[in-house]
């Protein structure tokens, strides 16, 4: 058992597909978060998709915090919720520029014709 309530697995949890550089890497967690996820994320994983039967009561807890029964209490349970919703959500990309639309203004044409060009060109 880990100091957690969790047992151990000397199998470290890698995600890949979502985390390729690593979980410490992504900035998305806190080191300590980080260290969490890589320790016990395999059986984090197992005890979510029922591949797990709970031995502990920290177990036990962590699958009705997963169910929406109970609050989150320890880190364990904040971070792979957190690890949940980071993954099954679609990212948001923001970026810098942007096309801006005026309003009722299509093009550049419409912005001359509406007098907001007052000069003229010597020919």
């Amino acid at each position: 058992m880990t100091a957690m309530g969790f047992r151990s697995c000397s199998k470290r949890f890698l995600d890949n597909q979502n985390y390729p550089r690593g979980f410490r890497k992504c900035g998305d967690y806190s080191i300590a978060e980080a260290d969490i996820l890589t320790t016990l994320g395999a059986v984090l994983m197992g005890l979510s998709k029922g591949e797990l039967a709970p031995e502990t009561e920290e177990e036990k807890h962590f699958l009705l915090v997963l169910k929406g029964d109970k609050l989150p209490e320890s880190k364990v349970e904040k971070t792979w919720l957190k690890y949940c919703k980071l993954t099954n959500s679609p990212r948001r990309f923001y970026t810098v520029f942007s096309k801006c639309k005026c309003k009722g203004a299509d093009s550049d044409n419409d912005l001359a014709e509406e007098g907001a060009m007052d000069y003229e060109a010597d020919e």
